[in-house]
C-alpha cells in the first residue's frame, strides 16, 4: 500500500515537472517571439526613416533646384514636410524659401507627391512687398498720430497660374490693374492694419482712416479691395476682415468693424 502511494506521489511530480517544462518552453518561445519581432520591427522603422530623411534631401534639391531655374536666383530651402493626402493623393510636400539676396521674403513652395509640377508664391510675395513699400508715404500721412503697422496682401485664387508666374511675366499692373478679372482667377489687393501699443481707437476714427486709405488705393486702378483689422495687444487679441466689395463705402467698412471679435492664433501671424 505504502509502495502503491510512493508510486503515485512520484509521477504526480513527474507530471508536475512536465507541466512546468511546458510552460516555461512556452514563455521561452513568447519571449523569443517578442525579441524578433522588436528587433525586425526596429530594423524596418529605421529603413523607413532612413528612406524619409533621403527622400526630405532629395526633395529639398529638387526645391532648390526649381526656385534656382524659374528665378535665376539662389535660395535657402528649409527641410521640406510631407503633409496630408486625400482622394488619391498621398501628401504634399511643402516648405519654406528665402532668396538669399533679401531674406526678408517668404517664399512657399509646395507640390503634390504623385506629381512632379512645383507651385510657389515667390512673384506674388515680392509685389506685396513692394505694394507695402509703395503705399506707406501715404500710411503715414493717414495714420501719423495712430500707434499702427499696415501691411498689403495680394491672393491670387489659383495654384496653377502661379506656377507661369515670373518677376518679369505677368507684370503686377497685367494681374491687378490691366487684366482680364477671369484670366488670374480671383485676385484680391488687401489692406491688413495691426494696432501696435498705444491709445485706444475708436471705431469711427479707424474706419475712416481706413477708408481715406482704400480710396486712395481704389484711385491707382486697384478695383477689388478688401481689408483686415488685427488688433494683437497684449491685453485684448481681436480682429476682423471685411469682404472684398468694389463698391466698399465708409458706413459698409464701420459695419465690417461691428463684427470685429477674439482672433484664432494661425490669424495672428503678421
Amino acid at each position: 500500500m505504502a509502495n502503491s502511494k510512493s508510486k503515485r506521489a512520484s509521477k504526480s511530480h513527474v507530471n508536475n515537472k512536465k507541466i512546468w517544462q511546458a510552460i516555461l518552453i512556452i514563455l521561452s518561445s513568447i519571449v523569443v517571439v517578442m525579441t524578433v519581432v522588436y528587433i525586425v520591427g526596429g530594423i524596418i522603422i529605421d529603413r523607413e526613416i532612413n528612406k524619409r530623411s533621403v527622400g526630405d534631401k532629395t526633395e529639398q534639391a529638387n526645391m532648390t533646384s526649381y526656385l534656382k531655374n524659374k528665378y535665376d536666383q539662389d535660395f535657402e530651402v528649409e527641410k521640406p514636410s510631407c503633409n496630408g493626402g486625400a482622394f488619391g493623393i498621398s501628401c504634399v510636400w511643402s516648405a519654406d524659401a528665402y532668396p538669399k539676396s533679401d531674406k526678408s521674403i517668404k517664399v512657399y513652395i509646395s507640390r503634390v507627391d504623385n506629381q512632379t509640377k512645383y507651385s510657389d508664391d515667390y512673384v506674388v510675395r515680392t509685389w506685396q512687398k513692394e505694394q507695402t513699400a509703395k503705399i506707406q508715404p501715404k500710411v503715414r500721412e493717414i495714420f501719423k498720430d495712430m500707434p499702427v503697422d499696415v501691411k498689403v496682401r495680394l491672393g491670387v485664387i489659383d495654384p496653377d497660374v502661379e506656377r507661369t508666374f515670373t518677376l518679369k511675366k505677368p507684370t503686377f499692373e497685367e494681374v491687378f490693374l490691366e487684366g482680364d478679372k477671369d484670366k488670374y482667377g480671383l485676385t484680391v489687393y488687401s489692406i491688413a492694419i495691426r494696432y501696435r501699443e498705444g491709445r485706444e481707437m475708436s471705431k469711427n476714427d479707424i474706419a475712416s482712416r481706413l477708408f481715406e486709405l482704400v480710396k486712395y488705393i481704389k484711385l491707382q486702378g486697384i478695383s477689388r479691395v478688401s481689408s483686415s483689422v488685427l488688433d494683437i495687444s497684449e491685453k485684448d487679441r481681436r480682429g476682423v476682415s471685411c469682404g472684398v466689395d468694389e463698391n466698399i463705402s465708409l458706413e459698409s467698412i464701420k459695419k465690417c468693424l461691428d463684427n470685429i471679435s477674439a482672433l484664432p492664433k494661425e490669424d495672428l501671424i503678421w
